[in-house]
Parts: C-alpha cells; structure tokens; sequence
C-alpha cells in the first residue's frame, strides 16, 4: 500500500467515535466527490491530497509501524485514504494487524470488495446521489463511472461487521437512505447519518433537523469529532 500518512488521534465517526485509534492514510481514490453548499458554494472531499491532487505517499513497512504501536497505549487501527481498498495487499495488511491483537477498521466508499479481508470493521460510505457536484467535467466523468457500490456493499456486509455511514446534504436524501436500507436489507442501528460540511458553522445548519430525522427514524447520528476538535485540516 502506498501511505500518505500514520498518526494517534480519536476516530471521529461513527461506531467508535471518540476512540483512541492509529491512523493509517492511504494515498489514491477512484471516485471524486463533490457538494453543493446553501451559499451553492462547492466543497470537495475533505482530504483532496489523496483524491483530487493525489500525493505519491510511500511504502508501508507495518513491520516498522508495529514496533511503533508498541509504545502507543492504543488498539484499534483505522485503515483510511483516500480509498484502501484500491490496493491488492489490504488482505494482508488487516491480517497481520488482527495476528497481533489489533481492531481494525477500513472506512470506504464501498466499490471495490476484496474477499480475503475478514475480521475487520468495515465502516462503509457509499456515496449518494448528492455528491456528483463536481464543476471539473473530467472529475465528474471520473465519479459516475466508479461510484458503483451496490454490489461490492452486498458482499462487504455478509463477509465482515460492518455500518453504513451516509453523508447527508439534504432532507431528500433521507429518501435515497432508505431505498438503499431496503436494497441491502439492514436494520436502523447498522445506519449512521452524518451532516455534509467542513466547517463547523456548516454542521450546525444542517444538524438542527438531521439529529430529529435520525431519532424520529432510528437512525444513529454522528458527528465528525477531528472537525469539531482540529477544523479542516
């Protein structure tokens, strides 16, 4: 795998939300998703340095990053990009992980499905229909031809544990959340709403009605705690 970058932080979505975990970030991305914004300003993924404007990064050593972890009083590893599943050897690099005692979560966009990666996390978020925003026609060209999730998500919720995390815009989107439920057939708690932004003023414009739809409906809501914390970066 190639690697942007290794760090301590909590995770900040989801399930595990305010856990202390290790970051692994990979490099690369095979979708390109972009929101249009109340102001019809548009924001881009969030780390546009392994997607947009994909760095190189470097080889993974996790012989190296496990005598680092060594020292860190944590145990869960958070496998992120970018997009890591683009990678053949993520199979092995869980495995090894799991091998030494670690909890490992892969977060994803949910298009690519490897079917040697077991006993992992998987934190899946598979785009909706609100993040083809994309003003760069070759960018947006990119999106609509990888964004093809149905399949792969099929597979990644039978082979692993796994939650739904969507990334909600709109109160419309609600409705393609659960059209999807159905697809995939999963319950509520399997589901984790979160308001689409990179700032905190945006978060609080839309978390005024998406935490009443997500207790009204069932769902799990979430925030993104290293934006509340750190900001963008």
């Amino acid at each position: 795998m190639k690697i942007l970058e290794e760090f301590l932080t909590l995770q900040g979505e989801g399930r595990y939300l305010g856990v202390p975990s290790y970051f692994i970030r990979t490099t690369g991305c095979n979708i390109r998703c972009s929101w249009r914004n109340n102001d019809n300003s548009i924001t881009n993924c969030d780390t546009p340095y392994t997607s947009f404007n994909s760095e190189k990064g470097y080889d993974f050593d996790i012989n190296k990053t496990l005598q680092n972890l060594v020292q860190l009083p944590v145990r869960h590893i958070v496998i992120t990009g970018g997009e890591p599943t683009i990678y053949k050897d993520l199979g092995y690099v869980t495995s090894k992980f799991i091998s030494c005692q670690y909890k490992v979560t892969i977060e994803t966009n949910g298009t690519i499905y490897h079917d040697d990666v077991r006993g992992v996390f998987m934190s899946i978020s598979p785009k909706l229909s609100n993040s083809y925003q994309q003003e760069n026609q070759k960018e947006k060209e990119i999106h609509k031809k990888n964004n093809n999730f149905i399949s792969s998500v099929k597979k990644w919720i039978k082979s692993n544990d796994y939650q739904l995390k969507f990334v909600i815009n709109e109160e419309r989107d609600l409705e393609e959340v659960r059209q999807l439920q159905l697809l995939f057939k999963i319950s509520n708690d399997k589901i984790y709403l979160m308001p689409q932004g990179i700032t905190n003023e945006q978060f609080q414009d839309k978390q005024q009605w998406l935490w009443r739809e997500c207790a009204e409906n069932g769902y799990n809501y979430t925030p993104r705690l290293h934006i509340e914390i750190f900001g963008n970066r």
